[in-house]
């Protein structure tokens, strides 16, 4: 049937957003909503693109297709037509409101869907004691806000009372853990979502302490992986507080452990490791187990750090068991990696080779390209140790070229070293000397550490002066090894 009754060939804005703000709260295409609403296609797609405006028999389908009954139609559009001239005065305001294009209005009309559509669901969240089945409706409020960008998350958490849960911060603040290895600006913005979140849970206010404290320490190991440490050292000391404080108020919800382990890291940052060491074994001794997997992670790391490479395998081989790949797959890529590489440093080749598939699979699960280049690094740590030069010298290269064309300049340094250490095992000194002259200019334009810089150094002036040797070689990469963890860390000629 045609839906042409009482049809109109001027625009009307308010049902024009109406029809695409039922549409899009069900997030169907566009062929599936007319379906769904009974509306002919091709005339839904004149009604959401302003060719002409929508009836008040089309309004009312859409209406009811969104789940809502038809006595709200009038009342929603008043909303929405004070929505729109919100935005349209902010926009303003700012000097960057244009006319509205269709591309424009279904961007309003996504933000609408919440803004509008939002309170009238059922879904609130409840002042009484917080449990663990909150974490359910968590989930589902994530999804929503997932497919936002930033500043519409905040919009929708400043005014809608659903995102006031104390779950919801907790998923999100989740969500910025595991963004923090690759994504350091994303962690960060995520983190301080969680913590909008968590000054609006309603409730008693010592849990509300104890979330924002758990959002804080999150936020805190944001800005250490975006390397800015006195924020981060002043962001924990506020965390320790709250989330301190906020324990009598905790029914269980949130592992003690958190406090300790996140702050280890921050520790180790700052070179300051016996403390970062006694606080993973503070967290060790907190934990319920199910972070003990992920504190084992950081444990290994920081014997890591200290040239302590037997430690090291130690801590990752107890945390094996502990990790589930399923739930935890970044945290299982970290670990299986981590492994091959304490073996290869062990010189047990044999065992890095067999453990290479794992970490393959791993790897190709998670999608990441730079994962995917260390892992060909890493084979070629392989082929080095088990005598496959051709190969170890093909693979060294293709990460070189990825690490150059990236910027990451201390990567592409230990690469190279590594590269260049198999070649003077093989004679090869000439070959050394034209990679040293290749590197040097590198290593002087990008971002490479004083510290390391000056041991780089070194070696190409005993490269040019023929004096390099496979002893200095092997000093500088076991030094770039523990440098890439301890900036500060001296090079001793």
């Amino acid at each position: 049937m045609a839906d042409n009754e009482n049809d109109s060939r001027s625009e009307d804005p308010d049902a024009r957003l109406l029809i695409l703000l039922c549409h899009h709260s069900l997030h169907m295409d566009q062929g599936e909503f007319a379906r769904f609403a009974g509306i002919n296609a091709s005339q839904l797609s004149d009604y959401e693109q302003g060719v002409r405006a929508a009836p008040r028999k089309v309004q009312e389908k859409a209406v009811v297709a969104a789940g809502l009954p038809v006595f709200l139609l009038d009342g929603m559009l008043r909303d929405i037509r004070s929505f729109r001239m919100a935005a349209r005065g902010k926009a303003r305001a700012d000097r960057s409101y244009t006319a509205g294009t269709a591309a424009e209005l279904i961007d309003l009309a996504r933000l609408a869907a919440e803004v509008i559509l939002g309170p009238l669901t059922p879904a609130r969240p409840q002042a009484g004691a917080p449990a663990a089945e909150d974490r359910m409706a968590a989930a589902a409020l994530w999804a929503r806000l997932e497919r936002r960008n930033a500043a519409e998350r905040r919009v929708l958490v400043e005014e809608l009372e659903e995102y006031w849960s104390w779950a919801l911060s907790g998923r999100i603040a989740a969500e910025s853990l595991g963004q923090a290895p690759n994504h350091p600006g994303k962690a960060l913005e995520l983190a301080e979502l969680a913590h909008l979140v968590a000054q609006k849970v309603p409730g008693e206010e010592l849990w509300r302490w104890r979330i924002q404290g758990y959002a804080l320490l999150v936020e805190g190991n944001a800005l250490r992986v975006c390397n800015d440490l006195p924020a981060s050292d002043k962001t924990f000391s506020l965390a320790r507080l709250l989330f301190t404080a906020g324990a009598p108020a905790d029914p269980g919800l949130l592992n003690e452990a958190w406090l300790p382990a996140l702050e280890s890291s921050l520790r180790r940052a700052q070179r300051r490791f016996p403390e970062a060491l006694k606080l993973i074994e503070e967290a060790l001794s907190l934990d319920r187990g199910e972070l003990r997997g992920q504190i084992l992670l950081s444990k290994s790391r920081l014997h890591e750090t200290l040239g302590e490479s037997e430690a090291s395998f130690s801590a990752l081989y107890e945390a094996a068991p502990l990790i589930d790949p399923v739930r935890e797959p970044r945290n299982a890529f970290g670990l299986r990696f981590n492994l091959v590489v304490a073996l290869c440093a062990l010189e047990r080749f044999e065992e890095a080779e067999a453990g290479l598939p794992e970490v393959q699979a791993l790897v190709e699960a998670l999608g990441e390209e730079l994962d995917r280049t260390r892992t060909v690094w890493l084979q070629a740590k392989v082929h080095a140790g088990l005598g496959r030069s051709a190969q170890a010298r093909d693979a060294f290269e293709q990460v070189r070229r990825v690490f150059e064309h990236r910027g990451l300049a201390f990567d592409y340094a230990l690469a190279s070293m590594e590269l260049a250490l198999l070649l003077l095992k093989e004679g090869r000194a000439a070959e050394v000397a034209t990679l040293a002259a290749e590197m040097l200019p590198i290593f002087r334009t990008q971002q490479v550490e004083r510290e390391a810089l000056a041991a780089l150094q070194l070696f190409c002036e005993a490269t040019r002066r023929k004096t390099a040797t496979v002893e200095l070689a092997q000093r500088v990469v076991a030094f770039l090894h523990r440098a890439q963890h301890d900036p500060e860390l001296r090079f001793e000629p």
